[in-house]
């Protein structure tokens, strides 16, 4: 792949074209699915690929190819030239040459030895695990198992260039607990960067717990309560809330943050990291996909919004440094603001502790609807399930119950973060203590 890059930059610059950059992936992937102890899908990819941005009188052209042979990198570099034409004449800059934090390897130097056997096996375990769990979980709709290494590269005008490799392996399962004519789903998905940490036992067991601690369930009568949001469903609420904290959306007016830099925007009992050098975070990287250093910096500190996440375009635009937050959702996607990993940094008590906090709270273990969150108005309404606490104890488990009101009570209203953090993705976050909330249900 570096020879195309080369040969590919060797085009570009007899050509009059003012700046340039390249991006280049290289993946291989893997996945199966089991059912009934039999394999039911089977799938392997592998893909490569370049994109091309050109700026040419002022204007930036884009294209990608999966065609690297000679002729189809140079038709490429064409489009992304024609296509240039038909773009308002704006500001754009490359990366200069810069040295990424020092950072772990990202990728499992094991990747290509582990047969395919295992990682059957691994699908077949998944299952098995969770219907040993208990006799109430009546079958498995799916057990999971894939993975992928991809090597990232990336070459520009102003003499920068640079490649990494990452690897991931994952797990999900999806099943039915049942007791009487009733009927309960559960589910649960990991993903992790090294093969010695995927745990097909701990996925299982997660799984047929969600299902059967909810058999059972009925909804409360309407009241105004403590709500505690499941890690899980606390770190689906923040990457759905992430869209806020992007550049490219403060300035088009899209973000409820929009000029708040600075202020109080969350009880200060809260702080969340946008940081591409943790460890286990799926989302590390030591450049973005522009070619700017990925670093660690708050997005809120105690309570405080901090920093926006930028890409090159909208931090020139808010007059600000880039944060190495341009990313690519795909080989065909122009770079945008994204998160690389958000953290929501842990409090001191475990979960126990914040279920004996208050003296009646609902757990909130899974929850409908978060991604319609509004990221202008902050307006959500939400379906719960979970189960309903009293002086520490469960009470019963509850379902069919709303959630409804506006991002910024509730971050206001956190009053504790715990300490049991887990990742979902790219996003870890412990659970979180929500002093009152309206909980609609009979």
């Amino acid at each position: 792949m570096e020879k195309l890059i080369e040969r590919a930059a060797s085009i570009l610059k007899k050509q009059s074209i003012e700046n340039f950059d390249i991006y280049g992936v290289e993946s291989k992937g893997f996945s199966v699915e089991v059912k009934s102890g039999k394999v039911e899908k089977i799938k392997s990819s592998n893909k490569k690929g370049l994109a091309f941005r050109v700026v040419v009188d002022g204007r930036l052209g884009f294209s990608y190819t999966s065609d690297v042979s000679d002729d189809g990198i140079k038709v490429a570099i064409e489009c992304a030239k024609e296509n240039s034409r038909v773009v308002s004449p704006d500001e754009y800059y490359f990366s200069m040459p810069a040295k990424a934090e020092e950072l772990f390897p990202l990728a499992d130097s094991r990747y290509e030895e582990i047969p395919v056997e295992r990682k059957i096996d691994i699908a077949k375990t998944l299952e098995a695990k969770a219907l040993e769990y208990s006799e109430k979980v009546k079958r498995v709709r799916k057990a999971s198992y894939g993975d992928g290494l991809s090597t990232v590269y990336y070459m520009n005008s102003n003499g920068h260039g640079f490649s990494y490799s990452t690897t991931s392996f994952s797990l999900s399962i999806l099943l039915v607990a049942s007791e009487g004519e009733e009927s309960q789903m559960g589910w649960d998905f990991e993903t992790v960067r090294y093969f010695s940490d995927i745990n097909p036992d701990k996925v299982a067991t997660r799984a047929a717990e969600n299902a059967v601690e909810l058999l059972g369930a009925r909804p409360l009568k309407t009241a105004k309560l403590p709500v505690i949001f499941k890690n899980t469903v606390f770190a689906e609420l923040i990457e759905a809330l992430s869209p806020v904290f992007l550049g490219n959306n403060v300035l088009r007016g899209k973000s409820l943050f929009a000029g708040k830099l600075g202020y109080e925007v969350a009880n200060h009992v809260l702080t969340i990291y946008d940081d591409p050098t943790v460890r286990d975070g799926i989302g590390s990287i030591p450049f973005d996909d522009e070619g700017i250093p990925t670093r660690k910096k708050a997005v809120i500190d105690r309570g405080v919004l901090k920093n926006y996440l930028l890409d090159t375009y909208s931090a020139k635009k808010l007059e600000m440094a880039p944060t190495g937050n341009g990313l690519r959702a795909s080989l065909s996607s122009l770079p945008q603001p994204g998160i690389t990993n958000l953290v929501v940094e842990r409090g001191v008590l475990d979960f126990d502790g914040l279920v004996r906090t208050p003296e009646e709270v609902i757990v909130v273990t899974d929850a409908m609807g978060i991604h319609t969150i509004n990221p202008i108005s902050g307006e959500f309404s939400i379906g719960i399930s979970g189960v309903y606490y009293r002086d520490g104890k469960k009470v019963q488990p509850v379902t069919g119950m709303t959630v409804a009101g506006n991002i910024r009570d509730l971050l206001f209203g956190i009053t504790q973060v715990g300490a049991d953090e887990r990742w979902l993705g790219n996003v870890s976050t412990p659970s979180v203590l929500i002093k009152s909330l309206t909980v609609s249900g009979e």
